[in-house]
């Protein structure tokens, strides 16, 4: 993996643009250099830092066909929408939200270390591809460049994610890049899904990664984590 890191402009006066990650560097003075202008290069992508133009690209994006997985599909949205879209990810403290681009610059999905926990160095990883970018070793490549930067250059020790029990494309993914399985829970079923999934014989194969409780719908998910010591062990290992 090459790191590229830019050199430091001159210092401007905080925007909304840049405010959250200011925060984050306000708790973590030696990060700046490497948070503000950086790119992490892997073998088939770049990890780049969220641009306002993101927004527009991901909305070219073809559809999920899949019910399951439609609520990622956005509607249209005026420029105030975007704005929010892109200041809300950006201003957040406690979240790095970065872009996912091939090597010619394509965006191809997004990745985020959220609920950052300076304190006890550990954090969550969400990642989200878009449709026709799947299945091409796109997910794994951009996890397997990010991980060495989150324990060498960020200092954490713990990196945790959640993922729904039925997405077993995902898990692979995850176990190939060297996490492991921590606990089953169920959270609240995303609202934006209006599948039936009791109801519509289409889902009887999975309706086992579901359950009520009362009024509400819960989905099956399966916490995972690399720890920094996982991960050394790994580096080891492949030599």
């Amino acid at each position: 993996m090459d790191v590229i890191i830019r050199k430091k402009k001159e210092c401007r006066r905080p925007t909304l643009r840049n405010v959250g990650l200011l925060q984050i560097i306000k708790m973590n003075p030696d990060l700046s250099l490497k948070i503000i202008r950086f790119k992490l290069k892997g073998k088939k992508i770049i990890l780049r830092p969220l641009r306002r133009d993101d927004i527009d690209k991901r909305l070219k994006w073809k559809p999920y066909l899949d019910p399951l997985y439609a609520h990622y599909n956005l509607r249209e949205m005026t420029e105030a929408q975007k704005k929010e879209w892109y200041l809300k990810r950006k201003k957040d403290p406690l979240m790095l939200y970065l872009s996912i681009d091939s090597l010619e610059g394509e965006l191809l999905g997004f990745l985020n270390i959220y609920d950052l926990d300076w304190e006890n160095k550990k954090a969550k990883l969400g990642i989200y591809l878009g449709y026709e970018y799947t299945d091409k070793g796109y997910g794994t490549e951009a996890i397997r460049t990010l991980v060495p930067y989150f324990f060498e250059k960020m200092k954490f020790k713990e990196l945790y994610l959640d993922v729904v029990a039925l997405n077993q494309r995902a898990i692979k993914c995850y176990l190939n890049c060297g996490f492991e399985f921590v606990r089953t829970k169920f959270n609240k079923h995303d609202p934006r899904s209006k599948i039936d999934i009791f109801g519509d014989e289409r889902f009887k194969d999975i309706k086992k990664y579901f359950k009520k409780e009362g009024d509400e719908i819960l989905v099956q998910f399966e916490e995972m984590r690399i720890t920094e010591e996982m991960w050394e062990k790994k580096q080891v290992d492949s030599r």
